[in-house]
């Protein structure tokens, strides 16, 4: 019986501890400025979108973790279809069955996409097992919490991991719940990985705790777009205004600004690049995600949508991501 550790997609590093222990990181860390960057650290070392992949016959999935209370649990998917979800609250040692599989199917474990974890061993264990390589599309996605999908019910069920799977693309989630805020480290990162599709969701956090006013919030846009055009010239990006926030279309926040205020800024940058002759940037309109009784029912808090929202956010943005991914060969 083969033993065959995991090996990690999703994270920009990973650090092994002296003790045997792997921590992972989303983000270059070289331009954090603590400490008014440590609520954006804190995501980055979260795992949203972080999975391994192998492909086996038979086996016993092995997990030695360390996770917070509150954190999210581990979903192993065999051929798409969950087979476990569970806790990564605490120290955790799990030897999970993977039952009867048809020869060489695909089996994958997706970490936490909420909560600090840390990893002793991750293993499959079994008959005929190899480490799945990646293939598709490289694709870079990021955004808020609402990228993050803390209320999924597990990670394989946040949105951009459902989206990934459906097309088949290689995943990078750069949700971070309350800090997209056009960061230095966030706009490096991007700069510095593979991609063969990018997308960034922009606008709530900025709203919700007032980081630009009318004044800076577009060219701060503007800025953070054209720096990652310059290292991927060729690559399609998708520009997701903000989905619909019912409380904040129309209240100004602390800068007199509303939801759809941010929204139009949005949509204007990208108008702007796109008539500089950037025909590769492509707007999403967040605003038709949801229509207003959908928001009111999928949107417990106002904000967040629950886990039929999120599903329904992967059904209806992922033709229209997919089709910025492949309109331009």
């Amino acid at each position: 019986m083969e033993s065959v550790n995991a090996q990690w997609a999703g994270a920009f590093t990973i650090i092994n501890d002296a003790d045997g222990w792997q921590q992972f990181r989303r983000l270059d860390g070289e331009l954090f400025m603590p400490p008014a960057t440590d609520g954006l650290e804190e995501r980055a070392r979260m795992c949203a979108g972080i999975h391994a992949g192998w492909l086996a016959t038979s086996g016993h999935l092995v997990i030695e973790a360390e996770g917070p209370e509150d954190g999210s649990p581990f979903d192993v998917l065999v051929n798409g279809v969950l087979r476990h979800r569970v806790s990564g609250a605490g120290r955790v040692s799990h030897d999970l069955d993977l039952g009867s599989m048809p020869p060489q199917s695909t089996v994958q474990l997706w970490l936490p996409q909420y909560g600090f974890l840390r990893v002793l061993e991750v293993s499959l264990k079994g008959e005929d097992v190899h480490v799945a390589g990646g293939s598709g599309k490289r694709w870079i996605t990021y955004g808020s919490s609402i990228t993050q999908c803390r209320q999924a019910d597990g990670p394989s069920e946040a949105w951009p991991a459902v989206v990934a799977r459906q097309y088949g693309w290689q995943l990078q989630s750069l949700g971070f719940g309350g800090e997209c805020h056009l960061d230095p480290a966030a706009e490096s990162t991007i700069c510095q990985l593979p991609a063969d599709f990018i997308s960034l969701c922009l606008g709530i956090n900025t709203y919700n705790v007032a980081a630009f006013s009318g004044r800076t919030f577009a060219s701060q846009v503007l800025g953070f777009l054209s720096a990652i055009r310059r290292a991927h010239p060729e690559v399609p990006i998708a520009v997701i205004s903000p989905v619909l926030s019912l409380p904040r279309e129309a209240a100004p926040n602390a800068v007199g600004w509303t939801l759809a205020d941010y929204r139009k800024a949005v949509a204007d940058v990208v108008r702007l690049v796109r008539e500089r002759g950037d025909t590769r940037t492509h707007l999403l309109d967040g605003e038709g995600v949801f229509a207003p009784a959908e928001a009111a029912a999928l949107m417990p808090d106002t904000l967040h949508p629950n886990n039929a929202g999120y599903r329904l956010m992967a059904d209806r943005l992922g033709p229209q991501l997919a089709a910025v991914a492949n309109a331009h060969g």
